[in-house]
């Protein structure tokens, strides 16, 4: 009888657990639509359209998508400043560079990153931002793993130099987000398997050996970090792809054509 007892107690905490998740997991989803349904604050427009040149290229429609987007990826993200005071430019900019790779995937919000971590200026290996005699920050930028999984890491000098409204060849933002996305498929690797098809994989990986050849004898203007592995040439080319797209269509027609499949734009560019 006490035996019975005891399981009947422990089926109703299971219960009751399951029914306080859920209507917790309702309060969140309420929540999130009312923060969603709230009007695009016109000052956040106004930034967008001064320094994301991507968002200020948009039609009107599409800007109404790009800033929902924002909206959600807000609501759903926390954005942290380590040592440093962060705004809301601060927070558009990472907003944007979430967006900026994803905006052919309209549903789809990173759902394995819980936080963004703002630092002041680069940093090492360690997580030290000091700046003293022989001391080098030499990270802009990362995707968090073990204890910081779940966490994009950020230099906030570097995050908004991108933003300026101008173009660019580098955005530190869009180069991890898209890092993100190219571990979807369990791997960092640069062969983003969920958003390529496979038939792309075998003629992708010999484009990136025949660009890598020609910025290692000088002939490419893609960042020499592209020559660090198969994962960094990805970041850095798609960096260039979204922050100067003309540019990089004119000198890299094929590379952009691979990108173009791989981030299903063809249907999103500027005439």
């Amino acid at each position: 009888m006490a035996n019975a007892i005891s399981i009947l107690l422990i089926i109703s905490f299971i219960i009751v657990g399951l029914l306080l998740f859920l209507l917790g997991g309702a309060k969140r989803k309420e929540l999130l639509k009312e923060q969603v349904n709230q009007v695009f604050p016109p000052s956040f427009r106004e930034i967008l359209n001064n320094k994301v040149l991507f968002y200020a290229q948009l039609s009107e429609d599409d800007k109404k998508l790009f800033e929902k987007r924002v909206q959600v990826f807000l609501a759903t993200k926390k954005i942290e400043g380590v040592d440093t005071e962060i705004d809301d430019t601060v927070r558009l900019m990472v907003a944007s560079s979430a967006i900026i790779p994803t905006f052919a995937f309209p549903q789809y919000n990173y759902p394995n990153v819980q936080t963004i971590l703002i630092y002041p200026n680069s940093f090492d290996e360690d997580f030290k931002t000091e700046r003293f005699e022989g001391h080098k920050e030499v990270i802009l930028g990362m995707v968090g793993n073990r204890f910081l999984s779940g966490h994009v890491l950020l230099s906030k000098p570097d995050l908004l130099m991108a933003y300026d409204g101008h173009p660019h060849k580098s955005n530190v933002g869009v180069h991890e987000f898209v890092h993100l996305l190219d571990k979807e498929d369990g791997e960092i690797d640069g062969i983003p398997e969920r958003l390529m098809e496979h038939r792309l994989a075998g003629p992708w990986l010999h484009e990136i050996k025949d660009e890598i050849q020609k910025i290692q004898r000088g002939n490419s203007d893609i960042s020499p970090y592209a020559l660090t592995n198969n994962a960094e040439f990805l970041a850095v080319v798609s960096e260039y792809f979204f922050t100067n797209p003309e540019k990089f269509k004119k000198r890299h027609p094929s590379l952009y054509d691979f990108l173009s499949e791989i981030f299903n734009t063809a249907d999103t560019e500027q005439p």
